[in-house]
């Protein structure tokens, strides 16, 4: 199949694309210009480039595609132009789909966000007919996914659009060198800059079982449906817990207090907004979602997609390793982990399995 990626080069989008490339498919990767394609060195993928808020751009990527998985957004808690997240992941998405139709795209599979299924007080599991509850929360990339994800519906039910949206959990794994949001929380952790946690918890999926999502959207999603590729619910406590023992740095023991987090982030985005115009550590919106719990349900996904997620542990383990092995935790981290490591394994007797 001639299947198109907007997104190619970004953490999902690589490893969509050689995942597709490895089933024999003919891919081609729409990439942002000034963007690195490093990413898919060793592909057989076509790239074009071209600007997502440019609408002539899509016709010479568009015309030799039967299918297009679309991935490009502005994931971001902060961003120094705020209207981009509007462009991009609505206007932007429109102006796609537009084309699309035009191009008589056969299948269309929308990578939203689970974030437009909200969140819950309580350790709850969401589904994909749970309301968005977050109006009032500062998160403009929840906002502006939720937007363009309810214009679709409306293609695929006056215009017939052949689109099916997907909602991916918190993905972990190798190759994130962006890093994504949750990419640089392991990163931070691995680093020891979290030695304390947070309340709440959320739902997180290994990158390899997400792509194999992804695809089976496309090969069994139905028109006009929606799918959780979701995968592990635990707290937050527990995730950075495993991300800091994986790494060999001590768990985190003590919980940060909601009125420091709130000091926190007010100060950090005031002095990003008129000072730094850099992201701050800890923003109002992500201050807003702590002690949420993002839980959610894959069951619609296992049963009619074939969707069947392993345990996140092994994909935190290799996002770790591949940040240590680009240079991203520097040689003392990696002596710290060794000798943990070093510890760990002479402490188990030898006839130990797991």
């Amino acid at each position: 199949m001639k299947i198109g990626i907007t997104g190619a080069n970004g953490f999902i989008g690589n490893h969509l694309t050689k995942y597709l490339a490895r089933r024999g498919h003919e891919v081609f990767a729409y990439v942002q210009p000034g963007t690195s394609t490093a990413t898919l060195d060793g592909t057989a993928a076509a790239i074009f480039y071209g600007d997502i808020e440019d609408s002539a751009s899509f016709d010479p990527f568009l015309e030799r595609c039967e299918a297009v998985f679309h991935l490009v957004a502005v994931n971001q808690y902060w961003a120094a132009d705020p209207a981009i997240f509007h462009r991009v992941n609505y206007l932007g998405t429109r102006a796609l789909v537009e084309s699309c139709i035009k191009h008589q795209i056969k299948k269309f599979v929308h990578v939203s966000s689970c974030i437009t299924l909200g969140a819950s007080d309580t350790p709850v599991a969401r589904s994909e007919t749970s309301a968005f509850n977050l109006n009032a929360v500062p998160l403009a990339y929840a906002h502006t996914k939720k937007l363009a994800e309810d214009w679709i519906k409306e293609q695929v039910r006056d215009r017939g659009f052949p689109a099916v949206i997907v909602h991916p959990g918190s993905a972990i794994g190798e190759s994130d060198y962006g890093p994504t949001p949750i990419g640089r929380s392991i990163l931070d952790i691995s680093r020891g800059r979290w030695p304390v946690y947070v309340a709440g918890g959320a739902c997180f999926v290994d990158i390899r079982d997400l792509v194999h999502g992804l695809w089976l959207a496309l090969e069994k999603g139905r028109v006009g449906e929606q799918y959780l590729l979701s995968g592990e619910n635990i707290t937050n406590r527990e995730f950075m817990t495993r991300v800091s023992q994986s790494a060999g740095r001590s768990r985190p023991c003590v919980r940060i207090p909601g009125f420091l987090l709130s000091l926190l982030a007010h100060a950090g985005e005031w002095l990003a907004d008129h000072v730094f115009k850099k992201a701050p550590p800890l923003t109002l919106g992500m201050r807003a979602l702590v002690g949420k719990f993002i839980y959610f349900d894959n069951a619609k996904a296992v049963a009619e997609l074939g969707f069947h997620p392993q345990p996140c542990g092994p994909a935190i383990q290799r996002s770790i390793d591949w940040f240590r092995e680009s240079g991203r935790l520097g040689v003392a981290g990696f002596q710290q982990h060794r000798n943990s490591a070093m510890a760990a394994t002479s402490s188990v007797p030898a006839s130990s399995s797991t």
